[in-house]
């Protein structure tokens, strides 16, 4: 028998089918069956639907289901639901799992000639696992038990949910035979149906779990599934993860008819032309492209069963995420190692024979591939490059800041930007969380209202934590350079580049003035910023008042060092020093060849130098004679001044070139 879909077929079956429900409406959501096998879960489906959802001649003979089973059942106002049939027997978990993808809430089915039974049981424990907390129980076959039997079983229900999200849900029983309690099952599957239904989330980007893939005569490549998130349209593109295939989707059938886009909770089928059915098997991710990512080493929240088999480090387990069923090696946290593991929840790594493709936040499942047991459920939280050390206390702190925000998006956007490290776009985030980049643009515009996150320039944005952390590299910067050079008030903006590192520096360049006056900078132009606050001892203060005093006297004919600092009375040494804290004052500058003069008397020599040129032209021996100095100091002031381009030197003249250039 071929695989389940319409997509290119012709037969007068599907038209018809077709046609009676174009007007349908498909809730988004899919409901599943669970329990032990030979309960009547296949049965009860085609009660409801009017299609056995069992695919294969092998099924149909045995009277088991062994795959997966589909099926859809409407209602006379045009709405309709999605169906998935998984299978009942104890090794068939895996396919279970794979089933348990994209359901929205399940149908618990356990026959009243049976009663609870170990696969009912081990169904509803991976229901629970995997977060599936919405629900209702089919006691199935109520036509084979009488009253005492019946109440007996239905005492066991109880006793299972008891205790569980599922503790208030309905239990009704039916028979498939005879149509005992199939109105009722309808009605009230109806109200579960609209319950559960997905709600697009606009964060997520489109992925779609591949359940089979098969060659469609005609039409190429199909892939079912159930859309896990976000929406398709015919004409877009799908990634294959892991694999890194690509096709246009020519084709977009939902519950078996065209319907043009796909989108959460439905069950889908794509026809993707350039794709070999090889290409995309069971297990992998149909998605956005550059939406997704994929690894072997995983980072995991884990939540072990308490009682479940003990585990050694580095033991063998089997991952069931999505429909993915892939086989790897546990490594524990240090604390777990050779001892009890924490039912509350710990870190893990996990390394995969195979990669995945997973988002963070993703729900999974381990099991003890034999004997088979569930073991603990998983969320992931990020692929990784080596295993966690002892000594990676403060990456296991981060982690766990991951896990507290998995449900938080504008947290999580927060923390995620702080592992990136540095500013980040929305493009960036989205790749990390498998959102779309617009999702990621608002919800980084939350985090950045609530505080979280720093918008440094439109459309890049840096974690609080990374800019606390800039805050106290810069602060130690500061402080390292404050010891070493007490009579400075400036820095230079060279070191600050040198000892912060690109990136920070960038990032530090794009802080607002009063930003940047919390950290104790002001910028300035120049090779030098100011340090906002800063003061001297009043020593330097008393040295530096004498010095410029001196230079004043002197214009621009200042004495040589040596004669200034015996006329200040300051060792030669320190007199250098002196002269750099005049300098961060403005007090003084300096044309280089270790001139100093008053900024005064340059700011003086400026407006001489422009005036000249605003009429005849420069006249050197007059401005030598008008401020009594000579060609030594005149001419380094007067190269000066076309170093902080108030002149331009053309040849053996000079022009006007910015009469307020600054001097500093």
């Amino acid at each position: 028998m071929p695989p389940h879909s319409t997509l290119g077929a012709d037969s007068s079956g599907a038209r018809t089918r077709a046609s009676a429900l174009e007007k349908a409406r498909p809730i988004p959501v899919v409901l599943g069956t669970a329990g032990h096998i030979d309960h009547g879960k296949s049965a009860l489906i085609e009660a409801l639907c009017g299609d056995h959802p069992d695919r294969w001649q092998e099924e149909r003979e045995r009277g088991i289901t062994l795959d997966l089973g589909y099926a859809e059942m409407g209602y006379p106002d045009g709405l309709e639901i999605g169906f998935v049939d998984v299978p009942g027997h104890e090794k068939l978990v895996r396919k279970m799992v794979a089933g348990a993808t994209g359901m929205g809430a399940a149908v618990l089915v356990v026959a009243c000639d049976d009663g609870v039974m170990p696969q009912t049981r081990e169904h509803f424990e991976v229901l629970g696992l995997l977060g599936i907390d919405q629900g209702l129980v089919a006691l199935t076959k109520v036509d084979l038990a009488d009253e005492e039997m019946l109440e007996l079983v239905r005492a066991d229900v109880e006793e299972l949910v008891q205790d569980t999200p599922w503790q208030e849900c309905a239990v009704l029983p039916v028979s498939a035979h005879s149509g005992s309690g199939m109105l009722e099952l309808k009605q009230e599957l109806r109200r579960l149906a609209e319950s559960a239904r997905s709600q697009a989330d606009p964060l997520q980007a489109f992925r779609l779990p591949v359940q089979r893939s098969f060659a469609l005569h005609g039409a190429g490549t199909v892939a079912t599934g159930v859309c896990a998130a976000g929406r398709l349209q015919e004409g877009d593109t799908v990634e294959v993860h892991p694999g890194g295939h690509s096709s246009r989707v020519r084709r977009v059938h939902v519950h078996g008819r065209q319907a043009g886009v796909a989108g959460p909770g439905l069950r889908t089928a794509l026809n993707l032309p350039a794709l070999e059915a090889a290409q995309c098997p069971r297990g992998v991710v149909l998605a956005a492209p550059g939406s997704l990512r994929s690894g072997r080493l995983l980072r995991l929240w884990c939540r072990f069963l308490p009682d479940g088999p003990k585990l050694a480090h580095g033991a063998e387990v089997q991952l069931l995420s999505g429909t993915a069923a892939v086989g790897g090696r546990l490594f524990l946290p240090p604390a777990a190692q050779g001892g009890e593991l924490p039912v509350d929840g710990c870190l893990v790594d996990l390394e995969l024979e195979h990669a995945a493709a997973l988002v963070p936040g993703q729900r999974l499942l381990l099991r003890r591939p034999s004997p088979a047991r569930n073991i603990a459920a998983g969320r992931f939280l990020c692929f990784a490059r080596r295993r966690l050390r002892r000594s990676d206390d403060d990456e296991r702190a981060q982690l766990m800041r991951v896990v507290e925000a998995l449900d938080d998006p504008p947290q999580l956007a927060a923390v995620q930007l702080e592992i990136l490290g540095g500013e980040r776009g929305p493009a960036e985030l989205a790749l990390q969380l498998g959102w779309t980049t617009q999702g990621a643009a608002e919800v980084l515009g939350q985090a950045a209202q609530a505080g979280a996150v720093r918008e440094m320039a439109a459309g890049s944005f840096l974690a609080m934590g990374g800019a606390n952390a800039l805050a106290r590299e810069v602060q130690s910067v500061l402080a390292h350079w404050r010891a070493r050079q007490p009579h400075r008030l400036r820095l230079p903006v060279a070191r600050l580049r040198e000892r912060l590192g690109k990136d920070a520096f960038q990032s530090l360049q794009k802080l607002g003035h009063a930003e940047l006056e919390s950290l104790g900078l002001e910028r300035r132009p120049g090779t030098h910023w100011g340090l906002a606050g800063a003061e001297v001892e009043s020593a330097w203060q008393q040295d530096g008042a004498r010095v410029a005093e001196i230079l004043r006297n002197a214009g621009l004919a200042p004495a040589s060092a040596e004669e200034l600092a015996q006329q200040a009375a300051v060792e030669p040494a320190r007199l250098d020093l002196v002269l750099e804290y005049l300098n961060d004052r403005g007090e003084v500058l300096s044309p280089g060849s270790g001139l100093y003069f008053t900024r005064a008397v340059i700011e003086d020599l400026r407006d001489a130098v422009v005036e000249q040129l605003q009429a005849e032209g420069m006249d050197i021996p007059a401005l030598r004679d008008r401020f009594g100095t000579t060609r030594k100091f005149l001419m380094p002031l007067l190269e000066f001044l076309d170093e902080r381009g108030v002149t331009l030197r053309r040849g053996p003249k000079r022009i006007l070139k910015d009469p307020a250039a600054p001097l500093d």
